[in-house]
């Protein structure tokens, strides 16, 4: 996959070694492969799972990122379990995730599921939702760890609310369903009327680029549904609109800077758009082209593995890192940044090296031949 930079079949093996290169018998392999069923999804994930858990701090407080992210195949007909996804409503799958972060932004992955709304047994997304939250406190919890549940507002369901209450761990979700409170008034009427006094600086992408803005915020106690919750109203001018944020959460808010505190792990919660962009752009993961579930289901677990793997290389300093870097055209001005896509241009490029020089090994080998 890292060799081709597409998850297609037909473009995997022909980035294979020239001696390889029968594309049928290859092509058939790689679909026995997808049909075995000795390696599964779940234990590929399983396995990233345990290795990933590793890179990140063995207690403290972990973020766990939760996120549905439409996978599109808006082209496709026969793929097994299709149905309308996203806003625009084209065919395809969505893939839920919770992603352990820690205060160095490392990641763990903790659950990974691809929902096909049209499988056959499919129950609800609901469901769904309370399995991926179970699955990754078993994976990302512990001893000395404390968990809190970062969620869009794709998540703003009360149900949500009282699971993580229930398994006694903190939540900060963005909301935007207007509802009743328990002492009277609407939470939009509270949300659009509190005043924002409070104000710091965050480096953040606007247009494009990154930079210096102001955020402003307040916050006040609430209770909903006989729960007692604070109501922390952010919102940064430069970004207009997508930049005013109503963030409920269980955690003590009782002054500034436990406030500031909600919004910056809010904002922590960003890291999942680069990861899957990561994923989608660099990795191809909508690029697939097989029909059953069962070997769709197997590509993206393998490619939640390198995303990782990529994710966690770019955050070490190490003389490999550097190297590669190198080998994907890193120019060393001040202004560029060690991104993933460097890496994985650097990989390519080291992977098509080494099939090259074992190639004219083999070659100087049999016929003594000379490449100057």
């Amino acid at each position: 996959m890292l060799a081709s930079g597409s998850t297609r079949i037909s473009e995997m093996v022909a980035a294979l070694p020239q001696r390889l290169q029968r594309q049928f018998h290859h092509a058939k392999a790689l679909y026995r492969f997808l049909d075995n069923e000795r390696v599964s999804a779940p234990a590929i994930l399983e396995r990233v799972y345990q290795e990933s858990i590793l890179g990140i701090k063995e207690e403290g407080e972990r973020l766990v990122c939760v996120d549905l992210s439409p996978v599109k195949k808006p082209y496709a007909r026969v793929m097994e379990g299709l149905h309308r996804v996203g806003r625009k409503k084209v065919l395809g799958y969505e893939l839920l995730t919770c992603l352990g972060v820690d205060q160095e932004s490392h990641l763990a992955l903790g659950y990974a599921h691809l929902v096909a709304y049209g499988e056959r047994g499919f129950r609800s997304l609901p469901w769904e939702v309370k399995r991926a939250f179970q699955r990754a406190q078993k994976q990302l919890g512990g001893p000395g760890v404390r968990l809190i549940y970062v969620c869009d507002r794709g998540f703003d369901d009360r149900r949500v609310f009282t699971q993580v209450l229930e398994m006694g761990e903190a939540f900060v979700i963005r909301v935007y369903h207007d509802r009743l409170l328990e002492r009277g008034g609407k939470l939009k009427g509270i949300a659009t009327g509190l005043e924002l006094p409070y104000q710091y600086q965050a480096r953040l992408k606007v247009r494009g680029k990154y930079r210096q803005v102001a955020v402003h915020f307040g916050f006040t106690p609430i209770e909903v549904e006989g729960k007692q919750l604070t109501l922390v109203v952010s919102s940064v001018p430069a970004l207009g609109k997508r930049g005013r944020w109503w963030l409920l959460t269980n955690l003590l808010v009782g002054r500034a800077e436990e406030a500031r505190r909600v919004v910056e792990i809010y904002r922590k919660r960003w890291l999942i758009e680069e990861f899957f962009r990561l994923l989608k752009t660099g990795l191809g993961l909508e690029g697939f082209q097989v029909e059953r579930l069962v070997r769709i289901r197997k590509v993206i677990a393998i490619l939640l593995g390198l995303a990782v793997f990529l994710w966690e290389l770019q955050l070490e300093e190490s003389p490999f890192k550097q190297f590669l870097l190198r080998l994907g055209g890193k120019l060393g001005i001040k202004s560029e940044g060690d991104g993933p896509y460097l890496l994985l241009r650097g990989l390519i490029r080291l992977l098509n090296y080494e099939v090259t020089r074992e190639e004219l090994e083999r070659a100087q080998g049999k016929e003594e031949m000379s490449y100057g």
